[in-house]
């Protein structure tokens, strides 16, 4: 009956000893069949003289249940899947018999491993490019305000140095310096909206907590929703790309409620753990269905996830349709030496 299997098969008995294995395990070994049954197993499979450490045998023994486990051959250097199964029956002497079954998964753990690898390399490379993003955000947030800026309020200076010289009685040239003066006011106002944008300057100057603030704040002027935020810290011990980090995603979820939720009240709440900072943006919306969560092309959601996972941190989203919809950030904390606190100790 062993033969029918491709792969190591063996009964064994509860001391360890083999008593029946089928062909692909002397063969594997090379060994003769007569040099395996009657053998202790360990001594057999590992060249050792006691079972492995976590060996499944032992367990189901211990159980008297089907036990499976992954394993690490330091013989081989190879993976296996190892499976152990009572049968129930017993040998003349009165131990129990074991099915034991051993197949080769190492080419699954390379593959797991170099995709592991690569979703690292890519991760690590998102991280690089959104901090790339951001530092040319800041950079043009402050070319725009300090140069164009400045460039708007020369012109403005000149305007009213032209409008002061005018010869009396010139009121189609007083009317149009004064229609430029509105255009420039008005585009002061856009280049300092754009550069807010960009990058609030509340957030690098006063930190995380004075910017959430000030963006629940920006967003209930314009939209019929009513903001609350609350902070059991006035600042909390971020890094500034972590800062970012919980800024951006906040961020999102809040432009997210105020497109698509149909929310009128939304509650912000920041709160500095042990070990880690925890953000909260719950609205009264109609939710969100699990389809949309799930949706590939849901790149906000992605996006979100995406940010907190660079940092070690996660993105949870819970919604109930016609009931709301909470994100919940969690990212951990960062000691003022710049250990992280979860690290700190290894």
């Amino acid at each position: 009956m062993l033969e029918a299997f491709p792969f190591y098969v063996m009964l064994v008995d509860e001391r360890h000893y083999i008593l029946q294995a089928n062909r692909a395990v002397w063969t594997e070994l090379g060994m003769d069949p007569r040099d395996i049954v009657g053998k202790y197993c360990p001594a057999v499979m590992h060249g050792m003289d006691k079972p492995i450490d976590n060996c499944p045998l032992e367990e189901a023994v211990a159980k008297n249940q089907a036990v499976e486990r992954e394993i690490l051959d330091a013989l081989s250097g190879h993976w296996v899947r190892s499976a152990v199964y009572p049968t129930g029956g017993h040998t003349a002497d009165g131990h129990r018999i074991f099915f034991h079954m051993v197949t080769d998964i190492t080419d699954r753990k390379k593959a797991e491993e170099q995709l592991r690898t690569a979703n690292e390399q890519l991760r690590n490379l998102s991280q690089h490019l959104e901090s790339i993003r951001e530092e040319e955000r800041t950079h043009l947030a402050r070319e725009m305000h300090d140069k164009l800026g400045q460039i708007l309020t020369g012109l403005k200076m000149d305007m009213s140095w032209m409008a002061k010289r005018l010869p009396e009685g010139e009121m189609p040239l007083l009317e149009k310096i004064k229609t430029i003066n509105g255009l420039i006011d008005e585009a002061v106002q856009t280049v300092k909206r754009i550069a807010t944008e960009l990058r609030p300057g509340v957030l690098d100057h006063l930190g995380l907590a004075a910017a959430i603030e000030w963006q629940t704040q920006e967003l209930e002027k314009h939209a019929e929703i009513k903001f609350e935020f609350k902070s059991s810290h006035n600042d909390v011990a971020l890094d500034m790309g972590r800062s970012t980090a919980i800024f951006r995603i906040c961020q999102e979820a809040l432009t997210n409620i105020v497109r698509h939720a149909g929310a009128t009240r939304v509650t912000v709440t920041l709160k500095e753990g042990p070990d880690r900072v925890i953000l909260k943006v719950r609205d009264n919306g109609k939710g969100i269905g699990k389809e949309q969560l799930s949706d590939p092309k849901a790149f906000g959601i992605i996006g979100m996830k995406e940010r907190a996972r660079s940092w070690g941190g996660e993105v949870e989203i819970s919604s109930l349709p016609g009931k709301g919809t909470t994100v919940t950030v969690s990212i951990p904390l960062v000691k003022k030496d710049g250990l992280d606190v979860e690290n700190s100790d290894r």
